[in-house]
């Protein structure tokens, strides 16, 4: 797309803002001022949504290839007046404690921004009373005990620079931004003085990709962090070494790559590997039951020798891990469709992925799993502790302080999703789940945020990261009630700006990216072939009546609604359901702001003729 392209919507909007500036408040009237403001919000409304630009920090020109360097000439024009209209988070944060009811427990939680939104991924690691944290392709950053935010100068090692250079740039299949930082550990080497773990893929060249660990060394002097070694060392690659390109379906999956990490004692290392996709259905291999490879394993590391060897097995994407003070380990892990897992982890376990699963497969009409005719049965495999049915797209889960919630079990847990955008309180009772008690956080004021790590913090507080570019702080409420409600944190503008694959998070067509984006956030609810599942067809869908979809018993708020699906009312919907149509049963798919519009796009190729076929 050339300049004169992106830069026509934006100059049409400022165009029509002066002109209603002229004519309906001339220098001097009294609304000159509302005016004014309205226009320049058009101005950066308009320039947001003709361009696909991030609400967050412009990255530097020289670090763009030219394609995209361009759109960033027009982007920068208009940075300016979105700060100002606050969609850049402000440099002073205040952070206003908000309570929410438990059945033993009253929480408050509290938010702050540490970098804009736009690719998924990143993590959090505790550093004596530091709280760490990467961005999604690891930039690096940290909250001191003076509630100020300073930058690390640290790049993760994810080599996502040299994708731009090679045909994967242009490549529909393929997405820089599964080159993510994964998880971050911290191991205390002496007063003061850190070794940082960091899991996370990496390219290495066309058809050759990594998973891997590295680690750096950090000392505290006085409320800052240094970096006292120079670049980072290996400290693990997962076999076969180089993870080729899967044979059909996305070239790599870094999504469904895992990569947890905790410590057992203080030299062994447990890390969790996702399959990346090789699971004998989107892939001819089988890579968590093959005893050569360690993807869809959880992996032992001797951290002064550097041997690894298999810990457990048959694991999909074991997105969570926990050493309990009481040295039992629990896990987390995605089903396909359904069956997200917490496992009780024994050594030398095999958890059946992907022979057995509680979920199904993806597509429509639904059906079981390829490899698991009876779902559910998990015979002679290890079963887990508990699973999810609806998935919740299930993340890390983290032991709290006991002195900081004392009515509960010293072993219940935190648990965290990212689909269902909620923290869980889960109640154990030895290796045997209790119940599960739902927390949602963020419909009570940020929108649904996909929630992807979560730390405890040395004064009993836990953090939680989130997609959108956010940490959201936990407390018991009754333990803080003479505290303040609100804190105050400084530094937003110290941070680095993100990488531009931070901000533009895929590659390709319109249509294409956003047909990629249908499969992964709406075909499980949704054919585009006339077929109806658990959600309405969408094929042809642009242009018709709302609740009409023949044969699909829909909410009263859909069925009622006489309003038609414009492309418009599309993008608002699958953005925030609810919000948007109050009483439908349709929950949020975490579609973000700029996956909708292509999706939208790709919805309009579909036709609704393909029903009357499919019948």
């Amino acid at each position: 797309m050339t300049r004169a392209r992106l830069a026509g919507p934006f100059r049409a909007t400022l165009r029509a803002s002066r002109v209603a500036e002229k004519t309906i408040a001339p220098r001097g009237h009294p609304v000159r001022s509302l005016v004014l403001k309205l226009g320049a919000l058009l101005v950066a409304v308009g320039a947001v949504f003709a361009f696909g630009v991030s609400a967050g920090v412009i990255a530097e020109r020289d670090e763009l290839p030219d394609r995209l360097a361009r759109r960033f000439d027009v982007e920068q024009r208009f940075a300016a007046a979105s700060h100002a209209l606050g969609f850049r988070a402000p440099d002073v944060q205040e952070a206003v404690w908000r309570p929410v009811d438990l059945n033993q427990h009253t929480i408050e939680w509290a938010s702050i921004r540490i970098h804009a939104p736009g690719a998924r991924g990143g993590a959090l690691a505790v550093l004596g009373d530091s709280l760490v944290f990467s961005s999604p392709l690891g930039r690096f950053g940290y909250l001191g005990a003076d509630n100020v935010l300073r930058p690390l100068p640290l790049q993760a090692p994810t080599n996502v620079a040299a994708i731009r250079d090679t045909p994967l740039s242009d490549d529909p299949l393929f997405m820089a931004t599964e080159f993510r930082v994964h998880d971050l550990l911290a191991r205390q080497r002496g007063e003061g003085s850190w070794e940082l773990y960091v899991s996370l893929s990496r390219f290495e060249a066309v058809g050759c990709y990594q998973f891997k660990i590295v680690r750096t060394v950090l000392e505290q002097t006085g409320a800052e962090l240094v970096v006292s070694q120079r670049g980072w060392e290996d400290v693990f690659v997962a076999r076969p070494g180089c993870i080729p390109d899967k044979d059909h379906g996305w070239r790599f999956q870094g999504t469904e790559a895992g990569g947890r990490m905790i410590l057992t004692d203080q030299n062994t290392l447990l890390v969790s590997v996702g399959d990346h996709q090789f699971d004998g259905f989107n892939s001819t291999q089988r890579a968590a039951m093959d005893p050569d490879w360690d993807l869809g394993k959880i992996i032992q590391v001797d951290l002064l020798s550097l041997q690894t060897r298999i810990y457990a097995m048959g694991m999909r994407n074991p997105q969570g891990l926990v050493a309990m003070r009481d040295g039992r380990i629990f896990s987390t892990e995605h089903g396909p469709q359904g069956g997200d897992e917490i496992n009780f982890v024994r050594e030398g376990a095999n958890y059946g992925w992907p022979l057995v699963s509680y979920g199904v497969n993806y597509g429509f009409p639904r059906s079981v799993w390829p490899t698991d005719p009876h779902p559910g049965g998990h015979s002679g495999y290890t079963r887990p502790a508990f699973a999810f049915v609806p998935s919740i797209g299930i993340s890390n889960l983290v032991q709290p302080d006991a002195r900081e919630f004392p009515n509960w079990s010293e072993n219940d847990l935190f648990l965290i999703s990212l689909r269902a955008g909620t923290l869980f309180h889960v109640a154990t009772n030895g290796d045997r789940i209790a119940y599960v008690e739902p927390v949602d956080l963020s419909r009570r004021l940020l929108g649904r945020e996909r929630l992807r790590d979560i730390v405890g913090l040395q004064d009993g507080r836990n953090a939680i990261l989130t997609d959108s570019g956010r940490i959201i702080f936990v407390r018991n409420a009754e333990r803080h009630a003479d505290a303040p409600r609100s804190f105050v944190v400084r530094g937003y503008s110290n941070l680095a700006a993100p990488l531009p694959e931070e901000l533009f998070a895929a590659s390709g067509s319109r249509v294409e990216r956003g047909r990629q984006y249908f499969q992964i956030s709406c075909a499980s609810c949704h054919s585009v072939t006339g077929e109806i599942g658990t959600g309405p067809p969408l094929n042809g869908v642009v242009g018709r009546d709302m609740g009409s979809a023949e044969g699909f018993h829909y909410s009263p708020a859909l069925s009622h609604a006489d309003r038609v699906w414009t492309e418009d009312a599309l993008r608002s919907f699958m953005s925030d359901p609810n919000g948007n149509m109050p009483g439908t049963t349709m929950p949020s798919p975490g579609i973000s702001w700029s996956m909708a519009p292509e999706i939208v796009d790709y919805l309009r190729t579909t036709s609704s003729d393909a029903a009357q076929a499919a019948h």
